[in-house]
């Protein structure tokens, strides 16, 4: 069915259900009864008024660990540590909370003590000591998340901008063998012995650039407030871009859209996870496999766009377009059965890279005319395959946005924010 005739079957539909309507509401009710339940409904509609409701305001992909990862000694030590992590929320807001995540680990977490507050840079641990918030659980300071679990914190009163950098403590008494964690955060964190949450006193604190246990930050926000979740691979996490730099694609797409003051309620939620494929069961992180965890139950959203394929065409010995088409269909079906409508990017060309054989161009090539065509079953495309493509040699990236890797595959600075601006130059068309 093509995206024409679906818009027309949901317009007959939508114009059927009208008209029935109409017909009872004109049946054999006297005029006084109709004025009765007009009134009804009033009070009902006015006792169900949603005034606020929350939104994802920030948010990251949990993984397990890798057996290659570099975890800090201080977490593996069995001692008190306190785990200092930044982040920065697409959107304002001034009541929040947190979803905490202990998916992955062995044993129970055990925090402590959780803390928010202002960082002041964010190449540095110091926060600003007046801004500190205290996180609950259920009331409780102490927060167990048993292992396999995930909880949402209570809300709390906490004022800040959008794109401003928050500091999330954690005083951590039992740390699970298996750290649930997001390897890729592309920003500093910290952590040291003891405990540090309300305090800069951590001259002797250790980095990492992970994310643990730290999984979405909602806000209440205006219910016409809407999250774009952006799933993807490595190419929507980051991969070779300097760290603190924030040039993500979604970084960008962030900024431009907080500049636009008719798409600046939108929050944008980076859930790429880098070296993962669309299919199969990879590590828990297959793109496919994680439409209910990292797109449907996220607060808020009502769009979500979708950068993935490379890595399954870059490991396929046989023709698997019609695998990843069939993947495309079905996340999307899961989708707009809970109300979401689904954007398609096409897959960037990677001639130059270790990835590139006939085999693998010709499967991008009929992806993308899949994405692209009006028998897809996406809602919208954005053409990212053509933005970044050489003049010379449209299998090939432009030299100008190779990653400073030189792999032909990922993207420097310029190459994630043509990706951005590209895509919000879509979006202010789409969402109008």
């Amino acid at each position: 069915m093509t995206k024409k005739l679906r818009r027309l079957t949901a317009l007959a539909l939508a114009l059927a259900m009208a008209l029935s309507m109409l017909t009872a509401c004109g049946s054999t009710e006297n005029d006084a009864d109709v004025m009765e339940e007009e009134e009804d409904m009033t009070e009902v509609t006015d006792e169900e008024t949603v005034t606020e409701a929350w939104l994802a305001a920030w948010g990251t992909s949990m993984q397990t660990v890798w057996s290659s990862d570099t975890i800090p000694s201080e977490a593996t030590s069995g001692e008190t540590v306190t785990i200092r992590q930044q982040i920065r929320p697409s959107v304002s807001g001034e009541e929040l909370r947190f979803t905490l995540s202990n998916q992955y680990g062995s044993s129970d977490l055990v925090i402590d003590s959780m803390e928010i507050a202002m960082l002041l840079d964010p190449s540095s641990y110091e926060i600003d000591t007046d801004t500190s918030v205290t996180i609950t659980y259920e009331g409780s300071t102490t927060i167990t998340i048993p292992a396999g679990e995930t909880i949402v914190t209570d809300s709390v009163e906490f004022s800040y901008s959008a794109l401003d950098d928050i500091a999330v403590s954690m005083e951590i008494s039992q740390m699970p063998s298996t750290i649930t964690l997001h390897r890729a955060s592309r920003c500093t964190n910290w952590i040291i012995a003891g405990s540090h949450v309300s305090d800069n006193d951590w001259s002797e604190a250790s980095t990492y650039a992970m994310w643990y246990f730290l999984a979405v930050m909602d806000v209440m926000a205006d219910p016409d407030c809407s999250a774009i979740v952006c799933l993807g691979d490595s190419l929507t996490d980051g991969a070779s871009i300097t760290e603190n730099s924030f040039t993500r694609y979604t970084d960008t797409l962030m900024e431009l859209m907080q500049a636009d003051d008719d798409l600046s309620s939108y929050s944008i939620i980076n859930m790429g996870v880098g070296g993962t494929p669309f299919l199969g069961t990879y590590d828990n992180s297959t793109g496919l496999g994680r439409v209910t965890r990292d797109i449907v139950n996220i607060s808020g959203v009502k769009y979500c766009i979708v950068l993935m394929g490379v890595n399954d065409i870059g490991g396929a010995t046989t023709d698997i377009s019609a695998d990843i088409i069939a993947g495309y269909e079905s996340l999307v079906e899961q989708c707009h059965e809970a109300g979401i409508q689904v954007i398609g990017c096409t897959i960037t060309p990677f001639n130059g890279n270790s990835y590139y054989s006939d085999l693998h161009e010709e499967i991008r090539l009929a992806v993308n005319e899949y994405i692209m065509s009006d028998d897809s079953a996406f809602d919208g495309y954005v053409d990212l395959a053509s933005a970044v493509a050489s003049e010379d040699d449209s299998s090939k990236m432009d030299s100008q946005y190779v990653s400073t890797w030189n792999d032909y595959l990922h993207f420097n600075a310029t190459g994630y924010g043509l990706l951005g601006s590209t895509i919000y130059d879509y979006l202010k068309d789409f969402l109008s």
